[in-house]
């Protein structure tokens, strides 16, 4: 699964984020952001990146320390492992009853291959 530099270190901030209760919001932040992050040395993108806790009020000094732990390290990296055992080659992809489905879709063409799905015979 191909990806930047900063993408482990980023996908672990997210999820550092998590713990304090701010996923999204991170996740959201780091997604806009990205061009700002992305090319940064790591040290310098993990400082960043607690900037960014402190925009969201998180505690900056639990963050950091989460960071700096990897407690979220190997989550990541099973995450990303999962990720090439079912053929996820690149972001969006989506499973949907065993199925790989690759690309952004508009919201109804989920539904119907959600609903196709549904209604097979078993």
């Amino acid at each position: 699964l191909p990806s930047h530099p900063n993408a482990t270190i980023a996908a672990e901030a997210a999820r550092c984020a998590g713990a304090q209760g701010a996923y999204w919001p991170m996740h959201d932040l780091l997604f806009n952001l990205q061009k700002q992050w992305s090319p940064l040395g790591a040290e310098q993108a993990v400082d960043a990146f607690v900037g960014y806790a402190g925009d969201l009020e998180l505690d900056p000094v639990a963050y950091r320390q989460c960071l700096d732990s990897g407690e979220f390290g190997e989550l990541v990296r099973l995450d990303v492992w999962e990720g090439e055992q079912a053929g996820v080659q690149g972001t969006p992809s989506f499973r949907i009853n065993g199925k790989l489905i690759k690309g952004a879709y508009p919201f109804e063409t989920f539904q119907e291959l959600i609903e196709a799905e549904l209604h097979k015979t078993p």
